[in-house]
């Protein structure tokens, strides 16, 4: 409060030209000031998007790499998918009979395995 009464009592020293000059450069200062404060915000800015930049450039390099590793994956594993569906389908549904069973016990005479308890009753 007393601050404000005394501005206000030095008012009529502040309207007179030497009471403008200095008022012109107290603004001058401040707009050079802020200027200044504005000036090295942008360097900042600039430093900050060139340092993301460089973050999202090496990024992308994982990003790549790690895109061709994951359809490398999905191949192998759609090649396991059918091969195993592959293989049950081959799969016989029931036992062999005992025709299927003679054949293969002849077919195993033939390559030169005897003895095999399996084909016991079937050798002959």
């Amino acid at each position: 409060m007393i601050a404000a009464l005394a501005f206000l009592k030095g008012l009529p020293r502040l309207l007179s030209p030497k009471g403008w000059l200095i008022l012109a450069a107290i603004v001058a200062a401040i707009v050079i000031a802020l200027w200044l404060y504005n000036a090295g915000g942008d360097a900042a800015r600039e430093d900050t998007a060139a340092a993301t930049a460089k973050v999202e450039a090496k990024a992308a390099k994982g990003r790549e790499k790690a895109s061709t590793e994951r359809a490398i994956d999905t191949a192998a594993v759609a090649d396991k998918l059918e091969q195993w569906n592959h293989d049950a389908e081959q799969t016989p549904d029931a036992a062999p009979d005992d025709r299927e069973l003679r054949r293969r016990c002849r077919q195993l005479r033939d390559a030169g395995r005897t003895g095999l308890a399996v084909c016991r009753g079937f050798e002959g």
